[in-house]
């Protein structure tokens, strides 16, 4: 299965998903359409992970996403953020263009030269520790502070092992550290805005994305494709939220594993455009109906 075809899957999952946010009423047509629209950015997540590893300049690639991002945000206010009554706060929750422009932040940031702590002695391996109550205290005690904490316990624990574990420590302590920094750096940034400007700024999927970008990092082979898309669906879709959602991320995680190494069609502009275009659709559609 090429990269071309996984677009158009995701494509049509998305918008699937989102004609049924803001045209289907509530009933089985509704629910099945929203739980196919699970597989588009579970297949996006993985698409931007090639496409870093391909692209000839990974700047010129994120300026692209925030670009497209920036022109779809008005379509995307007026229709899935419509909920929202206050303006501001339209702007202030930003499309999945952004999530995919952070996203390949994080893959430079991940991809730089390592942060070197593990030169320095297992002393070093007391830091991360040190920074779990840290993160408890900040973040509170829910899903994002239980995932600071493993991943800065994960950072600790190879600082103290590292002449103990048969392969390469010091880069699961550098991932590792990075990851759990990126996503600590986001949520800063969330309180932040909230309490200076009482408008939450925050991306499609929030820091959940982050870590799903990073997981997707390290895989190379079909194998550990696999591994990282089944850990990203039972932490985002486990079967006891609903298995029609559950069900609809295995398949997105099948043709993931299925992804033959080739591109395909390449035609990025209908990709890139489809985005805004069908959201200015659906805006159209959502006013007459209305």
């Amino acid at each position: 299965m090429s990269a071309f075809v996984l677009k158009l899957i995701a494509l049509a999952s998305m918008v699937t998903d989102h004609t049924a946010a803001l045209l289907v009423p509530l009933g089985p047509l509704y629910i099945w359409m929203r739980s196919f629209g699970r597989m588009a950015f579970l297949i996006y997540a993985f698409l931007l992970s090639e496409g870093f590893r391909h692209t000839r300049s990974a700047p010129r690639y994120a300026r692209r996403l925030f670009l497209i991002g920036a022109l779809s945000q008005i379509p995307y206010a007026f229709t899935l953020n419509a909920g929202f009554q206050w303006i501001p706060e339209r702007f202030a929750h930003l499309n999945i263009f952004f999530t995919l422009g952070c996203g390949v932040l994080l893959l430079l940031f991940l991809q730089s030269d390592r942060l070197g702590l593990s030169r320095k002695g297992r002393r070093w391996g007391l830091v991360p520790l040190a920074l779990i109550p840290a993160a408890l205290g900040q973040f509170g005690v829910w899903e994002l502070s239980y995932i600071l904490a493993g991943l800065l316990a994960t950072a600790a624990l190879g600082l103290f092992l590292r002449d103990r574990l048969p392969f390469d420590a010091g880069a699961v302590v550098d991932w590792a550290l990075k990851t759990g920094g990126a996503i600590a750096l986001y949520q800063l940034l969330h309180n932040w805005s909230e309490r200076l400007l009482h408008i939450g700024l925050e991306f499609d999927y929030s820091f959940w994305a982050l870590l799903f970008f990073a997981l997707l990092w390290p895989c190379r082979g079909r194998r550990s494709r696999a591994g990282a898309m089944l850990a990203i669906v039972l932490i985002f879709y486990p079967p006891w939220y609903g298995l029609e959602e559950f069900s609809f991320a295995l398949l997105a995680a099948l043709a993931v594993i299925l992804y033959n190494g080739r591109r395909g069609i390449d035609d990025r502009r209908l990709f890139y455009w489809a985005y805004p275009v069908h959201l200015t659709v659906l805006w159209g559609l959502g006013t007459l109906l209305n």
